[in-house]
């Protein structure tokens, strides 16, 4: 649905704890620099493209593909999320994140071992995506 400039329109949240609130982030002014070797292909970057500039990949294939799925993420405040089934954004993670937010739902303080599936289940419930999650839960889970 697209609103023209005069038009708006009521958007409910369900679970505020996913989206961070605009009042509670600190900007503090320092000058940093942060590097990242990024090795094989960033998943998120194409659709980020898209989403922020409408520029597309050169491939053909790769277009259609962006175009297919570009509906189901938002790019906000920097931040790549996708809806979820029940309508929840779902904060988009890179490989390491991923790592991370497996360890600690696997073995952290809210940890409990479970399976390939649940942990799955789990990693999405509290509110994360990556397009390998299911293969990368059952790895994880089997280690």
């Amino acid at each position: 649905m697209e609103l023209g400039e005069n038009q708006s329109t009521k958007v409910y949240v369900c679970h505020p704890w996913v989206v961070p609130r605009l009042l509670d982030l600190q900007i503090n002014e320092s000058h940093h620099t942060s590097i990242r070797v990024i090795e094989e292909e960033y998943w998120r970057q194409p659709l980020i493209e898209y989403l922020e500039h409408g520029k597309l990949p050169e491939d053909s294939r790769q277009r259609t593909y962006i175009k297919r799925r570009a509906p189901r993420f938002i790019f906000y405040k920097g931040t790549l999320f996708r809806r979820s089934f029940k309508g929840l954004f779902l904060r988009c993670l890179d490989k390491e994140e991923a790592r991370q937010v497996m360890e600690e739902a696997q073995c952290g303080s809210c940890g409990a071992h479970q399976s390939g599936p649940k942990l799955h289940f789990r990693i999405k419930r509290m509110g994360y995506y990556w397009t390998t999650m299911v293969n990368d839960c059952m790895e994880h889970a089997k280690r």
